[in-house]
């Protein structure tokens, strides 16, 4: 067990996030915007989704280490429940989600979204069992592969609670403030563990800060990546960092980034931004937040009776 997370502690107070006394009743009574609408689907898909990416780490040497295993059957779990929480938001809220416009309530029966879930693991196609592979064949050919792996999930972990806190200061919504709120403390102990994971195996072996260093500045692409188009990654990283704000949010996740071991002077998340301005302009961000532009992503803003 590591010095820099308590292990023991997180696995017996592991839980679903806490949503007791969330006003869901309020929500139709303040706005949400197309763009906060676009980018917590996003969001959801991502949470929901947490398993596929558990299950890439499972087929590695990651699945014979306890402390690793122990945390995923945690984290997992509280992944799954954030993903419920803004399925539930989004229900509340007005929208209904394609392909089947189910409409969940706070009080729908768990899980919710799963056609659209479905419908999401199987336009991996191929991808699924591609990436299944690389991930087994990386961890044989490397037993510093798991050193990659942690840091890729710190990396994760510390741009969702970025991530979250950037929707918190642009959302005029107090019931998704909360909301929000609740989940990062959980996405706050999910990066605990990732970092102090990295720096663990990142300080014991050069080799790992350089085969780290290399998959990081050459494979890592921004969570939710590859799940989801292209365009709604983007849009997300768009519309929460690609002000001046969000330009210095992304510098303190790379500086943050930057403290473990061979990752000096990294520039991951800032270098991510750019990439996705080249593609997709702030000027566009009000045009694919319209309700046209919604509905033809699959996002209804659904009428009032």
């Amino acid at each position: 067990m590591t010095q820099d997370f308590d292990l023991d502690r997180y696995v017996r107070n592991s839980r679903a996030v806490d949503l007791s006394g969330v006003a869901w009743d309020d929500i139709a009574s303040y706005p949400v915007s197309g763009e906060e609408a676009r980018c917590l689907t996003f969001m959801m898909d991502i949470e929901t989704h947490t398993v596929m990416y558990a299950r890439d780490l499972l087929a590695t040497r990651a699945a014979f280490d306890p402390e690793i295993t122990a945390f995923m059957s945690c984290w997992i779990y509280e992944e799954f429940w954030h993903g419920e929480a803004f399925s539930r938001f989004l229900g509340e809220a007005g929208f209904t989600l394609a392909p089947d416009r189910e409409k969940v309530r706070a009080g729908s029966p768990y899980p919710t979204k799963t056609a659209r879930n479905e419908r999401i693991r199987r336009a991996l196609g191929r991808g699924v069992y591609t990436g299944h592979l690389v991930s087994m064949l990386g961890s044989a050919l490397t037993r510093e592969f798991i050193a990659i792996q942690m840091t890729w999930g710190a990396m994760n972990e510390l741009s969702a609670i970025n991530s979250y806190q950037a929707m918190i200061e642009k959302t005029e919504n107090p019931v998704l403030r909360d909301i929000l709120q609740r989940i990062i403390k959980d996405e706050r102990r999910h990066f605990a563990f990732y970092r102090a994971q990295a720096r663990l195996r990142l300080e014991r072996s050069p080799r790992a800060r350089r085969l780290a260093r290399w998959a990081m500045e050459r494979l890592w692409a921004p969570v939710g990546t590859g799940l989801r188009p292209q365009e709604e990654s983007d849009f997300s990283l768009v519309w929460l960092f690609g002000d001046q704000a969000g330009l210095d949010r992304l510098r303190r996740i790379d500086a943050t980034i930057a403290g473990l071991p061979g990752f000096a002077d990294a520039t991951l998340a800032e270098d991510a931004r750019r990439r996705s301005l080249e593609r997709l302009p702030r000027h566009r961000i009000p045009q694919l937040a319209s309700d046209w532009a919604l509905a033809h992503a699959g996002v209804h803003r659904e009428q009032a009776a």
